[in-house]
């Protein structure tokens, strides 16, 4: 079997009844809106997240959707929000405006601000974002979180417990906006439920170059571990070199990363150690080997670990139109909630009915990097918790 047979089936869309003639015609065309930061503090996620999409959808198309009589194909458009939530909304306005009924947004401050607007026009939001009730909930059955974000806590938190003895206390650094707010709320909630104590709780301004204040009132704290949260990009790399330069000695865990970016800012000797969650380094199966070769012939290295993050969210659209055999943002939501699939990682659904009240947010394992010798080395992956 081909890889992108092999890539498609495993999207649920399947082609074995189309004749040479029908899976060769000419196909209709889906249109899928793409916000997302190109340039400024996101840029690197941004970049990897549009090449990797781009790639999916590539094997989708060479295959096509088949929906009763008509096969279809998806098309991605690009829109540079900057990380700025004003541009996204601008953005997403355009897009709906054009008819436009499929969006995929990258980041909190991007996709919270817009969700109000695509549920009012019945259409499918898939965010990779942190959020809560304000982005998933009853109120917005057509939006769904396609990686992991605040929620991973769930599963790291218990982790950190068993795995580090001498952590007792914890400190917590976000941005502060939509994405930092909720990443605190909810790290602090489960590290707490976990044993641990919550020993500070610090905001930055997204994009700032002085983090020494900031790291400042963190260290004055003593935390055994400081949970960078919500904290993207290089804002990253700034506040892990502030701390260490201060004399911080502890812990740090950080998430969202381009690991090559993140040491070559911050330096390898500040880097050193960082827990990186929801972060895979190495292969771990064919599919994600696949990928990584992918990349490595057409870009060269590094690999960019978010990558392997992006990755399944075309095929779950795919999945969805064909489950639903329907175009309408509505009836392919219908179809998507609950459900399971294999992935990129292995099992996947969309769950967290218990605590959001829809089953909207993806549910995987987790898998956890280190920072050894100014490289990510693969620690472990943590099973997905069976009570969440």
């Amino acid at each position: 079997m081909n890889v992108n047979r092999r890539r498609v089936l495993l999207a649920g869309v399947s082609v074995a009844a189309l004749g040479a003639t029908q899976a060769h015609a000419q196909a209709k065309v889906i249109a899928v809106g793409v916000s997302l930061p190109l340039t400024g503090p996101g840029a690197a996620t941004g970049i990897t997240t549009q090449r990797t999409l781009e790639r999916g959808v590539e094997l989708i198309n060479a295959e096509g959707i088949q929906i009763g009589p008509d096969r279809y194909t998806l098309k991605l458009s690009f829109y540079d929000n900057k990380y700025v939530p004003a541009e996204a909304v601008t953005i997403v306005e355009k897009m709906l405006a054009d008819g436009t009924r499929f969006l995929i947004s990258l980041g909190s401050g991007n996709s919270v601000p817009v969700v109000a607007k695509t549920t009012a026009v019945k259409a499918l939001q898939m965010s990779y974002a942190s959020g809560k009730a304000h982005l998933t909930s009853p109120d917005f059955p057509l939006s769904f979180r396609v990686a992991p974000t605040n929620e991973t806590a769930y599963a790291v938190y218990p982790w950190l417990r068993a795995t580090y003895k001498d952590v007792q206390k914890t400190g917590h650094m976000n941005p502060s906006d939509e994405a930092g707010f909720t990443e605190s709320e909810d790290r602090r909630m489960i590290a707490e439920k976990n044993g641990f104590t919550n020993v500070a709780n610090e905001y930055f301004k997204r994009g700032s170059t002085d983090f020494y204040p900031v790291a400042t009132r963190l260290v004055n704290a003593k935390p055994d571990l400081i949970d960078f949260g919500g904290t993207i990009g290089r804002d990253q790399s700034l506040g892990c070199k502030a701390l260490r330069e201060l004399g911080y000695k502890g812990k740090i865990m950080l998430g969202y990363s381009d690991a090559k970016s993140f040491v070559e800012v911050a330096g390898a000797d500040a880097a050193e150690g960082t827990l990186l969650f929801d972060t895979l380094v190495d292969p771990q199966n064919a599919q994600q080997k696949e990928l990584q070769d992918w990349w490595l012939k057409k870009y060269g290295p590094p690999f960019p670990t978010f990558a392997y993050s992006a990755w399944d969210t075309p095929f779950i659209l795919a999945m969805g139109l064909k489950k639903a055999q329907s175009t309408d943002p509505v009836k392919i939501a219908e179809a998507l909630r609950g459900a399971k699939w294999d992935g990129l990682y292995g099992p996947e659904a969309f769950g967290m009915k218990s605590v959001y009240g829809i089953d909207t947010s993806i549910t995987r394992a987790i898998p956890i990097a280190v920072i050894k010798g100014g490289k990510p080395v693969q620690l472990t992956t943590v099973p997905w918790p069976a009570d969440v």
